[in-house]
């Protein structure tokens, strides 16, 4: 996501990532809510992290809509409080509540911050956002997902030529496997073997956050939680091109 000297991300990137998103959520709803084991099987978490997401979108495109002028600062905060509003369960609170944390640490960037440390230090704030969202936080959910995510941007931040593209990479790859351990945390997710569904909720948004900044799509790997439980990481083909894959399932 580039981030200008005066703190703003682009419009453009803006409106797309809340459309991939969006979309992505919307073909992973089912698979996430059949995960939806802890704290309650009561299987609507893919259902209220699509519905959260899907408020900001709506919130950013009635901000932006018939405007030749339109100001991303005031996309970004659409988003911020679409994603409030139209929270959803748990998850889409804890979601909302990241999201705000990235976007007021975007509009609060300065001209000598580069866009690289700007957005790693978004998704640290974003993680730390998370576990203020939840009274007795527990590790093997969407928490530790979002830690890892944050850990792995600061670190990835710290590379001289480290962009902002390359920061949502590594939040994205960190996502991901942190997602395929969290039934060595949590006793209830291995003996239904299976990931967190929180987490992977979360994990399709970074991707899509990847997608829209690199163009690379996950496709399936083996997630060490048996033959046909796979979670998604991204892979270029011959000269780094792209690769599609259909959606993984567990």
């Amino acid at each position: 996501m580039e981030v200008p000297g005066s703190g703003h991300v682009q419009l453009a990137v803006v409106l797309r990532f809340v459309d991939v998103a969006v979309d992505a959520l919307a073909a992973a709803r089912e698979e996430v809510d059949a995960l939806n084991v802890y704290p309650v099987p009561d299987g609507d978490t893919g259902t209220n992290m699509h519905l959260t997401v899907s408020a900001a979108r709506e919130a950013v495109r009635q901000a932006v809509a018939d405007r030749s002028d339109a100001d991303v600062v005031e996309a970004l905060e659409a988003l911020r409080r679409g994603a409030l509003l139209g929270a959803r369960g748990n998850s889409g609170v804890i979601l909302s509540e990241m999201l705000r944390a990235i976007v007021e640490r975007l509009l609060a960037a300065t001209s000598e911050e580069t866009n690289a440390r700007v957005v790693a230090d978004a998704l640290r704030r974003a993680a730390a956002a998370s576990y203020a969202a939840v009274g007795e936080p527990v590790e093997g959910t969407m928490l530790t997902v979002a830690r890892a995510a944050g850990d792995a941007a600061v670190l990835r931040a710290e590379e001289p030529r480290a962009r902002a593209r390359d920061v949502f990479a590594a939040a994205a790859a960190a996502a991901r496997a942190a997602l395929a351990a969290t039934p060595d945390q949590l006793p209830l997710l291995r003996e239904a073997g299976v990931v967190d569904a929180g987490g992977r909720g979360l994990s399709v948004v970074l991707d899509a956050a990847e997608t829209v900044l690199t163009g690379r799509r996950p496709v399936p790997v083996a997630s060490g939680l048996g033959a046909a439980r796979t979670i998604p990481v991204p892979h270029l083909g011959p000269g780094g091109h792209a690769l599609a894959a259909d959606g993984p399932s567990y």
